[in-house]
């Protein structure tokens, strides 16, 4: 499945990610918090949501995992894409 949107562009079967054309190269846990946000642009995920989804458990609140791996993306990325919803989570904005 292939995902198109505002210069992005996420091959999920290929674990591709794209932006402006360019190939962006993520890790596997980054690809997968990207492609699960892709999947409901604008929808507010809690840490806990991301953390369930994506390694399978519950990431404790005090273990900076999961702003780690948003922190990087956004790197990749740049900061227009990824939303912090102070106290909650994040949500991807497209």
């Amino acid at each position: 499945m292939v995902f198109n949107e505002n210069g992005l562009i996420i091959d999920r079967e290929r674990y591709l990610v794209f932006k402006d054309g360019d190939e962006i190269v993520l890790p596997r846990k980054e690809f997968e918090l990207l492609a699960l946000m892709f999947l409901s642009p604008r929808k507010v995920f809690t840490r806990k949501e991301l953390s369930e989804k994506v390694w399978g458990y519950e990431i404790f609140s005090k273990n900076r995992t999961i702003d780690v791996h948003i922190r990087k993306l956004r790197e990749k990325l740049g900061d227009r894409y990824i939303k912090t919803i102070k106290g909650i989570g994040y949500s991807l904005e497209l």
